[in-house]
């Protein structure tokens, strides 16, 4: 699979106190294909965050990232046409698809009985090891991630991802979810409760 950011996967805190870190979440990058087929709501959206300067894009562009890509989704399908039937309102079917994707790509890391348990985020909230507020957070987050990584040249990518995570309080790595799991501290070789996933779209 050709990925935007090939082994620059992200991992950042869900929950965390002043021990460290209780929950992480695991984020495999889009594909290019998905880049590609997205790139239009996911430069409007860095625009629009970035349009009230850096210190805003910074400071609140983590939590409302993902809530300015389905507004920008929705300008975007204004903008092509796109109604329902009523021929009133807009209907836009990409954005959602699009969050759906970056959900898929996203694991929770639970402390289990004998290790970390791997969960799909939303099996993460139905398990009630986040909640609702949780996941909101984290998606956004990666979705700021998403719209500065995925458009930046190759050249940069290393170096933007690096320090996008830095602001998220994650970091970058090349390492499998569980890979990840074992080098936290107290972690020991657990089955995952769900596998890895890649994108489902083929190079």
């Amino acid at each position: 699979m050709i990925q935007i950011n090939e082994a620059m996967n992200l991992v950042v805190p869900v929950v965390a106190d002043e021990t460290g870190v209780k929950v992480w979440a695991y984020h495999t990058p889009i594909s290019r294909q998905v880049f590609e087929a997205n790139y239009r709501v996911l430069a409007a959206t860095k625009a629009s965050l970035m349009s009230r300067g850096g210190i805003y894009m910074m400071d609140s562009g983590p939590r409302i990232a993902a809530l300015t890509l389905l507004d920008e989704g929705m300008r975007e399908a204004e903008a092509r046409g796109s109604y329902a039937n009523d021929g009133k309102t807009v209907l836009d079917e990409a954005t959602p698809a699009l969050m759906n994707e970056i959900r898929r790509l996203t694991m929770v890391l639970v402390p289990g009985s004998s290790g970390w348990d791997l969960l799909p985020i939303e099996s993460a909230v139905a398990a009630g090891k986040i909640d609702a507020e949780d996941q909101a957070e984290t998606e956004s987050a990666i979705v700021f991630f998403t719209c500065i990584c995925a458009l930046a040249s190759k050249a940069e990518r290393k170096k933007q991802a690096s320090s996008t995570a830095s602001l998220l309080k994650g970091s970058i790595t090349s390492l499998s979810p569980m890979e990840f799991a074992d080098s936290l501290p107290n972690s020991t070789k657990a089955a995952p409760s769900a596998q890895p996933v890649v994108s489902s779209v083929p190079s």
